[in-house]
């Protein structure tokens, strides 16, 4: 087949899969942007490209967005050479006029998302959403809580096709013994890490931390790193929490290997690779209910979900992790999350479509 892939920009972890997709498939590539402005410099290392690949010209503004007429256009005028076009977005200006388009035109498109969180949108929002997404003839989604979301839009379940999602290869998960005979829940070290943004909401960690004496370490970089580090100078919890910058993919995961759970409340992710990251290296975790992948990567032997708006959910949390510690199986469920999985996934669905 050869295939159309629109990406806003070119993450690590994509660039891997549709490197891979190229061994079998002829795959071109458009990138709206070069980097999404929120992240590290860093996260985006040096990669080669095995695809063909484009970067649009536009107006970039916020993380992600960008206007641009030129993915409609190169769209119209290149839209017969192509099996299957593949949309990895709806909600930039330059997607939205290219999706529009096609709708107009009658060109098909597959939706692909990485996730998605229902939200309470106005009537006119919600018809908008609905017709981006309801008109594509099928969907690549990770999950089945993602799933939720695309039905809401408009999205027939029967069109939906099921990928994994994933940042780590198989030799990337750790499976030596790092766990430690601990006899008090104050004697673990928990982490989190990812950007010091609100959405993460770390301060309700930093809470955490000092309502619980919990040794906590902070990896990342952001716009709230001098409020954290107000708010530990001014409580005295410099004895427990420490705050540690935005370290490369294989860098992190060494590092992680120092750590006893790993711990996220965040408010909201569409996905969230942190939780699988952090089972590959053998870490249970404790994490917010608002964490898409959540609802796939965490069961008994991976970790606990909570409310983020109930203390008893969360003292509870801290109490079953410290109970069970030594029964943890989090890498079995790593296992089944790879980037060769994820690749797998995708030529299965692709297969099916070439029938």
């Amino acid at each position: 087949m050869r295939i159309l892939f629109v990406f806003n920009h070119p993450a690590p972890y994509k660039v891997n899969l549709l490197n891979e997709l190229s061994i079998y498939h002829k795959i071109d590539v458009i990138f709206e942007r070069k980097k999404n402005s929120n992240r590290p410099k860093d996260f985006y290392y040096k990669e080669e490209y095995h695809f063909n690949q484009k970067f649009i010209k536009g107006l970039p503004f916020g993380d992600e967005n960008i206007f641009s007429l030129e993915l409609k256009t190169f769209i119209k005028n290149n839209h017969k050479n192509y099996d299957l076009i593949i949309m990895n977005g709806y909600s930039t200006l330059a997607e939205i006029i290219a999706i529009k388009y096609m709708i107009k035109n009658k060109i098909p498109y597959a939706l692909y998302i990485n996730g998605g969180v229902i939200k309470k949108d106005s009537k006119p929002k919600l018809k908008f959403k609905r017709k981006l997404i309801s008109n594509a003839f099928c969907y690549f989604s990770p999950s089945k809580k993602a799933d939720e979301y695309l039905i809401h839009y408009g999205a027939s379940p029967k069109d939906i096709h099921h990928y994994v999602y994933s940042t780590i290869y198989k030799e990337e998960i750790y499976y030596g013994n790092n766990k430690k005979h601990i006899s008090s829940i104050n004697e673990m070290n928990f982490v989190t890490f990812g950007q010091f943004i609100s959405r993460k909401n770390n301060m309700q960690l930093l809470e955490i931390s000092k309502q619980f004496g919990l040794k906590l370490t902070l990896i990342g970089s952001g716009v709230e790193e001098q409020k954290y580090r107000d708010y530990i100078n001014d409580n005295n919890i410099s004895h427990l929490v420490s705050i540690k910058p935005f370290l490369k993919h294989s860098d992190l995961l060494k590092e992680l290997r120092n750590y006893d759970c790993f711990i996220t409340l965040s408010k909201e992710d569409i996905y969230g690779h942190m939780i699988n990251e952090a089972l590959s290296q053998g870490l249970p975790t404790i994490c917010s209910n608002k964490i898409v992948s959540a609802y796939k990567l965490i069961n008994k032997e991976s970790g606990i979900m909570v409310n983020i708006d109930s203390n008893l959910d969360i003292e509870s949390a801290l109490n079953y992790i410290f109970n069970n510690y030594e029964n943890f199986k989090c890498q079995s469920i790593s296992e089944q999350n790879t980037i060769e999985a994820m690749i797998e996934s995708h030529l299965t669905i692709l297969k099916e479509m070439e029938k």
